[in-house]
């Protein structure tokens, strides 16, 4: 019996444990996800000038749409105005993973994530291919509806850091800029230019594969941000503001700062080239996957350093 009580017990305890990593990797997770496939989405015309990208798969609604409403929206208002669609379709793709990687008002996000993923699984759930699966976007909005449900943001996230107290906020001042900064060192790595501020990029992540012949054969893709070594040093000074800003909060509002202005300004580059095979061939791609990324430690981080100044100034005023 002795045992037993031993070893309920210590299930008990993993299973608490396991309980935040579980959720707030699963809430991650589904922003890595959007972030990989915003790359594609390239302004200024998304697709509509080579009949690829985001046109492409608006397009084929017209011939295989399961369901007639949204083909008439499809034909009707998207279609037409497709430019301010491609606009909009960016900016929410990038606001989706910018809270939920922060994890903040995630209970609202999750439901805009499901809002969003049934008109894809419309668009796409009998394009002509027929290289799209489509469970994965069943699945897709299970995952939503599930860290609805688990009230993600409470994990590892800013829903619950924002919650507790000083020491909470001050760690999390300091994982984001953890963060901030490797992934500024993993951009610096992969970077390639052919001067310090060059507009060559390497994937961050990957075109993990080989040449076979003239072809560039392509195992797995991340497709999470791109990189030229002057945004990721600018990515790791920023991280290494956040992490000082734990104890002077001063640094923290300068890094954000920075993270906030290096991503307007790429947004509003809106491309860059990446040289993908040995003979320099171009596809341009988009950045919303970096302004994501900067946005949400920028976001995150004014946040964080917000709550700290606030209770401060409680704590000043009560102190009186």
């Amino acid at each position: 019996m002795l045992v037993k009580d031993t070893i309920s017990r210590i299930a008990t305890k993993l299973d608490e444990g396991a309980q935040p990593i579980v959720i707030g990797s699963m809430r991650i997770l589904v922003a890595l996800m959007w972030l990989a496939n915003v790359h594609w989405k390239v302004p200024p015309n998304f697709g509509e000038d080579t009949g690829g990208g985001l046109f492409k798969y608006s397009l084929s609604v017209t011939r295989n749409s399961p369901f007639a409403p949204f083909t008439w929206v499809t034909e009707e208002i998207i279609l037409p105005n497709f430019q301010l669609f491609g606009w909009f379709t960016l900016i929410v793709e990038i606001l989706l993973p910018l809270l939920l990687l922060i994890g903040y008002k995630t209970k609202l996000v999750s439901l805009g994530g499901v809002a969003i993923a049934i008109p894809i699984f419309l668009s796409v759930i009998y394009y002509d291919r027929a290289d799209e699966w489509s469970w994965a976007y069943f699945l897709m909005i299970g995952a939503h509806l599930l860290l609805y449900a688990s009230d993600a943001g409470k994990f590892m996230g800013l829903d619950g850091v924002l919650e507790k107290g000083r020491s909470a906020q001050e760690r999390s001042l300091v994982a984001m800029g953890a963060v901030g900064a490797v992934v500024g060192a993993l951009g610096l790595f992969v970077a390639r230019s052919v001067d310090f501020a060059g507009d060559q990029v390497k994937l961050l992540g990957s075109d993990a594969g080989f040449n076979d012949g003239d072809n560039l054969v392509r195992r797995w893709e991340m497709k999470f941000l791109w990189f030229n070594p002057l945004w990721a040093i600018l990515t790791i000074a920023f991280g290494i503001l956040l992490i000082v800003g734990a104890k002077r909060i001063a640094a923290a509002y300068a890094g954000a700062a920075g993270f906030a202005l290096i991503a307007i300004v790429i947004f509003f580059m809106q491309t860059f080239d990446y040289v993908r095979a040995p003979d320099g061939s171009v596809q341009t791609i988009g950045t919303g996957s970096n302004v994501a990324v900067w946005g949400a430690l920028a976001l995150g981080a004014v946040l964080v350093a917000r709550r700290i100044q606030s209770r401060e100034n409680e704590h000043v005023d009560s102190s009186r």
